[in-house]
């Protein structure tokens, strides 16, 4: 008894695998060859076989409703990268607009430096052009006077009473005491007293 329950555990068991065998050598392997024979003709005839496959599984429940929510994944994240690209580009604008602002005030701070130096330029001529008509007037009035002091006291009264009695005055006191003294000397009394008047009144002054 034992021996024919084992003889005929070995028997179905090589039915079982002589059924796979069968199974393998006459069914799977020639649908995978004439699946793909068909997928390289169909390939090499100019059929796109990816998207007809696409469709199929589509047209598949399960397979389409995981390509679904694969896509709307997909356009999820896409209109996440959309909304951070548009507000990037809002933010270079507004730096774009700052940096032109900046731009402007910089042109302005330039040109106004530019017209300050400029106006200091100017400044600056009108002062040299003033210190060398000062410094010409002080020889002017050195040489004037030194032909006063080498003048005679006598025609240099004279002189003085022809002259308006504030530039007397002023020329007088440019003089030395010496030569005042002896021009005085040789001026009308009355004269002389106002002269020597303002003198004095300037020196306090």
């Amino acid at each position: 008894m034992a021996n024919q329950k084992e003889l005929r555990e070995e028997y179905e068991e090589e039915k079982s695998y002589s059924k796979s065998q069968v199974f393998l050598l006459l069914i799977f392997i020639p649908a995978v060859f004439l699946i793909l024979a068909a997928y390289i003709v169909l390939t090499l005839l100019g059929v796109n076989v990816n998207d007809k496959v696409s469709g199929i599984t589509h047209a598949i429940p399960f397979v389409s409703s995981e390509q679904s929510q694969k896509n709307e994944n997909i356009q999820e994240s896409n209109e996440e990268i959309q909304k951070q690209v548009e507000s990037l580009q809002k933010k270079l604008s507004t730096k774009e607009k700052q940096i032109a602002a900046y731009e402007k005030t910089i042109t302005t701070k330039d040109r106004q430096m530019d017209e300050l130096k400029i106006e200091m330029r100017d400044m600056e001529e009108k002062t040299d052009d003033e210190a060398k008509k000062q410094k010409n007037n002080q020889l002017v009035k050195k040489d004037v006077i030194a032909t006063y002091e080498n003048m005679s006291p006598k025609n240099a009264a004279l002189i003085f009473a022809e002259l308006k009695e504030d530039k007397a005055v002023a020329m007088l006191k440019q003089f030395k005491a010496s030569t005042r003294t002896a021009i005085l000397e040789k001026m009308d009394p009355k004269v002389a007293a106002r002269y020597t008047t303002l003198l004095t009144d300037q020196i306090e002054e």
